[in-house]
């Protein structure tokens, strides 16, 4: 077969055939020649017959490369691949000579390295799944020499020529390796892929994935001529994340469907292992805050303790209490789950602990506005629960600024009397100390019988009446005050016409004997029904 016949080029036999890690080290412009034989040669012996279009394997030695370089480039050789070091001078001279060295990884073994070339050019059916096995084999060598992640990454994308992306089951891109052709469109490409909707649908439910199987989708991103290869990171079952390869769509071969699947399998072992790392990091952080909250630890102990986790403990802090509620929502543990992955993803530092059905948090607010950036925090949270959990009901307390160690505890009380009042008043709004104002005297336990018999001697009737009638009363009393008195706001909200509006006021008037257009009778009825609502919680 002449070399012009053969169906692979330098290119393809690099990214099939040759040990992960090897690279293109001169003439790079030249790897789409073909090549058709591969041979090994050692430079210190005199050169075998060459036909050209082979690759030759060098053996390492002490000869001088530029003649051996010299002499190949003359007949027509397709390629030298060796192992380290290669001088400047030898590149050099491959430069002039147009000819592409290949540098192999270190203790590359060439015969094993020639029966694969061999098999490539000559089975290429039966060589796709050795060398899956062998990619594969690869893969988890790098991941046990403890590479990390993003290390895996970089080196398939070299070995595929693609851009490799790893994003977290939030979607969140947690690593990427990028390819000089997407550079300049990245921005735009990972906007793109940060949005659930643009998932494969066979992709979308993390918790219903086929099992002992690695589904790979397939995906036009731009006019069919950019494809996108994705597939689930799994492990036990559940989606952890998702591995995509991302290049023009003529470039795939079946072999990038192979090492998608393999790198898939080694991401989820990779992720696991970081996973569990996390965990022990976890709970003595947790440990640390529990004795934080218990007074056990002074501020000069504290912040020698916040450097061993690489957490600033000098820095302005806020507490956040997290805590479900209602009938239907998910473990706490999944809720601390969602709260450190968000926070990891933010890549802001923060010291979590999940105890007693709350999640604790302390983090580093921006001091230009901490309490709104709080809010901010808070509100994500809550929005990413809901998103994650649509039938859950997440109460969220903010606590005052902390601004040195030992006014943590003060600020988580806080927090914790905020989330339990928001709890109590079903609230889908983060609730901050500052702001609840009467409600933290209306919460106290000691007043519980003073408040009731406040409500009932205000709105006792109407509680009467509408556990008979079920007329909706009580609900529009309360669309009211939200919409501050406003009738036509208050009609929107209830999604009834004004003439039933004003019937149903005339109708509580009337059960209550009150005159609602009275602004201390207003007041009153409005705190009554705050009452309410927090002894119907505590009931």
């Amino acid at each position: 077969m002449d070399a012009q016949d053969s169906p692979f080029t330098l290119e393809d036999v690099t990214r099939l055939a040759l040990p992960l890690g090897t690279t293109v080290v001169a003439a790079g412009e030249y790897i789409q020649c073909p090549v058709r034989w591969v041979v090994v040669i050692n430079p210190e012996s005199p050169l075998p017959y060459l036909e050209g279009g082979e690759l030759v394997l060098l053996v390492p030695g002490k000869a001088d490369l530029n003649e051996i370089i010299h002499a190949c480039s003359a007949v027509g050789v397709a390629a030298i691949a060796c192992a380290p070091p290669i001088s400047p001078i030898t590149l050099a001279a491959a430069e002039i000579a147009k000819l592409p060295i290949l540098q192999l990884p270190p203790n590359s073994n060439l015969r094993e390295v020639e029966r694969t070339v061999i098999g490539l050019l000559i089975d290429h059916q039966n060589h796709l799944e050795r060398r899956s096995t062998q990619i594969y084999q690869q893969l988890v060598q790098l991941a046990s020499e403890n590479v990390g992640l993003d290390r895996l990454v970089h080196e398939i994308s070299r070995y595929l020529n693609k851009t490799v992306i790893v994003q977290d089951k939030h979607l969140r891109i947690i690593h990427s390796a990028v390819t000089p052709l997407l550079a300049a469109e990245f921005d735009e490409i990972s906007d793109t892929l940060v949005d659930r909707r643009v998932l494969p649908t066979t992709l979308q439910d993390r918790h219903r994935l086929p099992r002992h199987t690695t589904p790979v989708a397939q995906q036009a991103l731009r006019d069919d001529s950019l494809l996108r290869l994705v597939a689930p990171i799994v492990t036990q079952n559940v989606g952890r994340g998702y591995l995509s390869f991302i290049g023009e769509a003529d470039s795939f071969t079946d072999l990038d469907t192979v090492v998608l699947t393999h790198g898939a399998v080694v991401c989820a072992l990779e992720m696991a292992r970081a996973k569990a790392i996390s965990e022990i990091e976890k709970r003595l952080r947790g440990d640390f805050l529990d004795s934080l909250m218990a007074g056990t630890v002074g501020e000069a102990e504290a912040q020698a303790e916040g450097d061993r986790f690489g957490h600033d403990m000098t820095a302005p802090h806020i507490a956040l209490v997290l805590t479900w509620y209602g009938n239907k929502h998910p473990s706490s543990r999944r809720l601390e789950t969602l709260v450190n992955g968000m926070m990891a993803g933010k890549q802001m530092g923060a010291m979590i602990r999940l105890r007693e059905n709350e999640v604790r948090m302390f983090y580093a607010p921006d001091t230009t506005a901490p309490v709104q950036s709080a809010r901010e925090l808070a509100e994500e949270i809550r929005s990413e629960a809901k998103r994650e959990y649509p039938d859950a009901k997440l109460a969220v307390g903010i606590g005052s600024l902390a601004s040195r160690v030992n006014d943590w505890r003060g600020s988580y009380r806080e927090a914790a009397q905020a989330a339990d009042i928001c709890r109590r008043l079903q609230s889908d709004t983060p609730m901050y100390i500052g702001d609840l104002g009467i409600y933290t005297f209306l919460a106290r336990p000691d007043y519980r019988d003073d408040l009731r018999a406040l409500r009932d001697s205000t709105i006792g009737n109407l509680l009467q009446y509408e556990e008979r009638q079920r007329a909706d009363l009580l609900l529009t009393l309360e669309a009211f005050f939200q919409c501050h008195g406003n009738h036509t706001q208050t009609a929107e909200m209830l999604s009834v016409h004004r003439n039933t509006l004003f019937y149903r006021m005339n109708r509580i008037s009337e059960i209550t004997g009150l005159d609602l257009n009275r602004p201390d009778v207003r007041l009153a009825v409005h705190l009554a029904l705050k009452i309410h609502r927090l002894l119907t919680a505590d009931a």
